[in-house]
């Protein structure tokens, strides 16, 4: 697998005409990082190429001239990003492959393996961080469902420097108490539903210490892509999947 040479629209359009190999675009390098070290093996015999495409706005901007390189196989893998809560645009459901969770990220995600990091009561501090983020991720998606904008793109040391939503950071975004509802839908799912990158800033908060002090968040999501996986299981073979429609 290749993909370390950044291309924009048209040079990967250029590119994917041209290729003979089955290719499969993704959205950036942490994704390709995944697929080099996880995915190489299982998805074919054959060479298979990935391509990062700085971004979910480019990938689908190079879906929708697929037919300029419809000779080629070409497979889409792309988060849900925001889409995790208010559906997947029909135009794009079952053409692309869509992140089981949030983000890939939050696929890669193993409670079970990741809780085993941290001790007793690093594990309830931890819950007690992830509630916090959760209402201020809730307002976040309550403002996105409202306006189709949102922001969260901050560090859990902006949102919670103490483990609590902090205030000067509430009245710098204009929060609004989001419902409970939808507060409830993000922590009891929160490995799907709580950003992906917002969850492993969390975790790593808890193990910045001097006993994990070399553990870092490729560290993570070389764990998460290695161990037993269902959710990377199931996008593999939705992949698998994909290219055999080509035969």
């Amino acid at each position: 697998m290749s993909g370390g040479i950044k291309l924009s629209e048209d040079e990967m359009v250029s590119y994917l005409k041209k290729t003979s190999l089955p290719t499969i675009l993704v959205e950036g390098k942490d994704d390709l990082s995944v697929y080099n070290r996880y995915l190489e093996s299982k998805i074919s015999s054959e060479d298979v190429d990935v391509l990062p495409c700085q971004g979910r706005i480019t990938l689908l901007k190079v879906f929708e001239r697929r037919e300029e390189f419809k000779y080629s196989k070409v497979v889409f893998v792309a988060d849900q990003d925001m889409w995790f809560f208010v559906g997947i645009p029909k135009e794009y459901n079952a053409k692309i492959i869509f992140t089981n969770g949030y983000s890939l990220e939050n696929d890669l995600y193993i409670e079970s393996q990741f809780n085993q990091l941290l001790d007793e009561k690093e594990i309830t501090d931890f819950y007690n961080l992830i509630k916090e983020l959760s209402i201020w991720f809730a307002f976040e998606v309550e403002r996105y469902i409202k306006t189709r904008l949102s922001q969260c793109d901050f560090t859990v040391y902006q949102i919670c420097p103490n483990n609590v939503l902090d205030s000067n950071f509430k009245q710098k975004i204009n929060f609004v108490e989001p419902s409970e509802e939808t507060v409830n839908i993000i922590y009891k799912d929160y490995t799907r539903a709580l950003r992906g990158k917002t969850l492993f800033q969390a975790l790593l908060k808890f193990l910045a210490t001097q006993k994990h002090s070399n553990i870092k968040r490729e560290t993570l999501l070389e764990l998460g892509a290695r161990f037993k996986n269902t959710r990377i299981e199931s996008l593999v073979s939705s992949i698998i999947e994909k290219f055999r429609e080509y035969e």
